[in-house]
């Protein structure tokens, strides 16, 4: 599946730089549930890695994470700042939630809370602090650069939110549009958080 074949509902935006969820929300103006939370985790004893998505207004839960991945708590980890840009291609605080898509593909693992942490998009009318990103932009997304989305409904609520690659620029889309593009066969559905 590509972004633009069948089209999905996509807003990008740009905005001051983020490094927490709660600043991420608060630049984005949406609610912090919204945001999709990824992070990457290290198995030490398979030596593979997995990326953990949940509500942004939530903790990960390691021993459920370890216990959806089959291996001991001991054995999972974090991913240090230098293999997440090695395996994601991005510095952390600006990882998007869509482990098949990384250079190195990871499973995804997507805590069932976040079908339910949805919202509207961020508004774009008369808001200073929300720039569209537009496809002549230097920062547009390579792939895109040919290619129109479907107009974004603001009145929708089941858009989740989050960085895509960059601490400055985020991605709204429609949750069923988020799982299509990650892909059915390339994420897990589990409870990770608490």
């Amino acid at each position: 599946m590509t972004i633009t074949d069948p089209p999905i509902s996509l807003l990008l935006i740009r905005h001051k730089p983020v490094r927490t969820s709660a600043d991420a929300s608060t630049q984005r103006q949406v609610p912090m549930h919204s945001g999709a939370k990824a992070m990457l985790v290290y198995q030490k004893s398979t030596d593979k890695y997995a990326l953990v998505v949940l509500p942004a207004h939530l903790s990960c839960d390691q021993k459920k994470i370890a216990g959806v991945l089959g291996v001991s708590r001991s054995k999972l980890r974090m991913a240090t700042e230098s293999e997440v840009k090695q395996i994601t291609g991005c510095v952390p605080g600006a990882v998007p939630p869509l482990g098949s898509r990384f250079p190195t593909p990871v499973e995804t693992l997507l805590d069932e809370k976040m079908a339910q942490s949805t919202s509207n998009p961020p508004p774009v009318v008369n808001n200073p602090n929300v720039q569209l990103l537009s496809t002549n932009d230097p920062e547009w997304p390579t792939g895109l650069a040919d290619s129109r989305a479907p107009e974004m409904d603001s009145e929708r609520t089941d858009c989740i939110h989050f960085n895509i690659g960059l601490r400055t620029v985020s991605c709204s889309l429609p949750f069923s549009d988020y799982l299509r593009l990650l892909g059915e066969s390339n994420y897990r559905l589990c409870d990770i958080s608490k």
